[in-house]
């Protein structure tokens, strides 16, 4: 096998001022979780499957019992009545070592290429660590005037650092390509699927797109995400608890004894 193979299943239409949507499995399930839940709204077509020898080496079981080797997909929707058709990309994984998170970033954008694509957004998780109330939406972009249009939407861009993964290479490579390229990370503790960050991300898209998505029906998710929250916020309760108190122990342990002097 070669080491990215793209598929393509169904012929791609002509479409309107096209915008890339991307996600994948990262900090936080972020992405993932967005772009699945556009995809179960939307409705769009599957056009496209990405194959490689860089995902791990196993099998996906179906909920039917059958098998399928590991896959990212890419979908068109054509927007009846808003500005920008769109095309989102996902999937199981991404690459499992550096030069593959290139090479199957670079297939993402040549995807985008073809289909014209003006803008790219690629969404993803910023893990904190800590456990926020109210998520924030940092975002990183490859011009200025991205990033003041995306401040007018509270979205916080801070110097320095960097962003690993397909959601940091496949926007710096949109500099390389000269296209549009955004991404928006949701601030999230980091070490559990956050439904709760991406639906702070995931209300941001809709509002930048003008796109309708069932937040309703991603309540659940959201509901869900917040139980998580609450029993890892009594684990680590616990835990200090349990530290604090073998700490205390351990000093009495160590503390000097009097004693009489015969």
């Amino acid at each position: 096998m070669e080491d990215v193979v793209v598929r393509i299943e169904k012929k791609l239409p002509k479409l309107k001022d096209a915008i890339m949507i991307a996600g994948f499995p990262g900090i936080g399930f972020v992405g993932k979780i967005c772009v699945d839940q556009l995809v179960e709204d939307l409705k769009p077509v599957k056009f496209a499957t990405v194959y490689s020898p860089f995902f791990p080496p196993q099998i996906i079981v179906n909920f039917d019992g059958t098998v399928r080797v590991p896959q990212n997909e890419i979908y068109y929707w054509k927007n009846k009545t808003g500005k920008h058709d769109l095309i989102l990309a996902t999937g199981d994984f991404q690459g499992v070592t550096g030069d593959s998170q290139y090479k199957i970033s670079e297939a993402i954008i040549e995807v985008a290429k073809n289909a014209n694509v003006t803008r790219v957004y690629t969404l993803g998780g910023l893990g904190t660590g800590a456990i926020p109330k109210k998520p924030k939406i940092f975002g990183a972009a490859t011009s200025k005037a991205l990033i003041e249009e995306l401040k007018k939407l509270s979205v916080d861009f801070r110097p320095g650092g960097g962003i690993f993964g397909a959601a940091g290479l496949i926007t710096g490579m949109c500099v390389l390509n000269k296209i549009d390229g955004v991404c928006l990370m949701g601030e999230t503790q980091g070490e559990f699927l956050d439904a709760k960050a991406s639906e702070a991300v995931l209300k941001l898209i809709s509002q930048i797109l003008d796109i309708k998505i069932n937040f309703d029906a991603f309540g659940k998710k959201v509901a869900e995400t917040e139980k998580n929250i609450n029993e890892i916020k009594k684990m680590i309760e616990e835990q200090r608890k349990q530290f604090e108190q073998a700490t205390q122990k351990q000093e009495y342990a160590n503390a000097p004894r009097l004693g009489y002097i015969q």
